[in-house]
């Protein structure tokens, strides 16, 4: 039971924390929603700061079972597999109207500046992101369907910087047209 309630406040928090950031989230707030007194929110966290450390991390093991649900589709090619996690992610955005972007992303503009361990955090979780990203290129590789001789490595950072820019400006420009550009660009120029 206990874990059931700290796995529905940490959810509850990756829904605010994607819509408002951390600045503009209150505790009160998340007790509220989970339906929890103050006193059990304590029993979990430490701090705001802990819950929310919590939080990106809850969020990136979710995007990681997301993430691997296409990058582990063994029906498709491994460059294909990537292809078409961007070509979901997209349909995400339209659904949610363009206004939430990346947890991770979100977060990093927001705190990564502010404290060591928001960044340490925040930098742990993409490079969990990039090794699952790298596996899969690696693949590519042996397969022969990825003839370029640049680390595999390089190309999972590439991507996953790429791939939070073009997030970035989904946001912002409230269209697709950032994500279509940088796959187009994987698709030419990088994934070759």
């Amino acid at each position: 039971m206990k874990a059931e309630v700290k796995d529905r406040i940490l959810d509850i928090g990756v829904t605010i924390i994607s819509k408002k950031g951390y600045n503009g989230i209150g505790i009160q707030e998340v007790l509220d929603e989970a339906k929890v007194p103050k006193g059990s929110f304590y029993h979990y966290f430490k701090s705001k700061e802990d819950f929310s450390i919590q939080v990106i991390k809850k969020h990136s093991e979710d995007s990681l079972v997301y993430i691997n649900s296409f990058l582990e589709d063994t029906s498709l090619s491994p460059l294909q597999r990537i292809y078409s996690l961007f070509e979901d992610v997209q349909k995400t955005y339209i659904e949610k109207d363009f206004k939430e972007g990346c947890l991770l992303g979100n977060c990093s503009t927001e705190l990564g500046g502010q404290k060591t361990c928001f960044a340490t955090t925040l930098e742990d979780e993409f490079m969990k992101m990039e090794n699952e990203f790298s596996k899969c290129l690696e693949e590519a590789q042996t397969k022969g369907e990825l003839k370029t001789t640049h680390p595999t490595e390089e190309l999972a950072s590439f991507i996953v910087n790429g791939w939070e820019g073009a997030l970035l400006r989904i946001k912002a420009s409230r269209n697709l047209k950032p994500m279509k550009t940088f796959v187009e660009f994987l698709k030419t120029k990088i994934l070759i």
